[in-house]
């Protein structure tokens, strides 16, 4: 009985160990409000939230970069997908993108709402281009900025 128990579980803690290993439970679906819940988890703190793609090649240098600087800075870090929650195989590929990049924080990815509602829930003046992140300070203001993220960029939004 321990054997097959142990033979069901060993699978599944291997399939699941990318994503512990990168600190991170799940990828949540993100709705119209759920940038809301972001913001008040991070209130009165600076982060960033990235958003990015599975097949947007400039994204995985953002966030390859950003991973090496919140180590060094202890930036917080979210990442938003705006690939599907709803489709295990590209959750997966999620998963295994972040921990890849060694990125840690919350993770989201669109849910099952229109990506044109989520998007302009994010910001009406974005229009999908990736990748996209916002830079928010401690007193909560936000800046946005389309494309890679690197040393310059980041001067630009966290000057400390």
């Amino acid at each position: 009985m321990k054997s097959s128990i142990a033979a069901v579980l060993l699978p599944l803690v291997l399939a699941w160990s990318p994503a512990i290993a990168a600190g991170r439970a799940d990828i949540q679906p993100f709705g119209p409000d759920s940038l809301q819940k972001i913001e008040q988890t991070y209130r009165g703190q600076e982060f960033v939230l990235v958003l990015w793609s599975l097949d947007c090649v400039y994204c995985k240098a953002s966030l390859n970069y950003l991973s090496g600087e919140s180590r060094r800075r202890k930036l917080d870090i979210v990442t938003l997908s705006t690939d599907s929650a709803d489709d295990p195989g590209a959750v997966a590929a999620m998963r295994q993108r972040l921990a890849q990049a060694g990125v840690r924080g919350q993770a989201w990815a669109f849910g099952d709402v229109a990506p044109e509602q989520l998007r302009h829930a994010i910001d009406p003046r974005w229009h999908g281009e990736l990748p996209r992140s916002y830079w928010y300070d401690a007193s909560g203001k936000r800046t946005a900025y389309s494309g890679v993220i690197n040393a310059d960029v980041l001067r630009r939004h966290l000057p400390r």
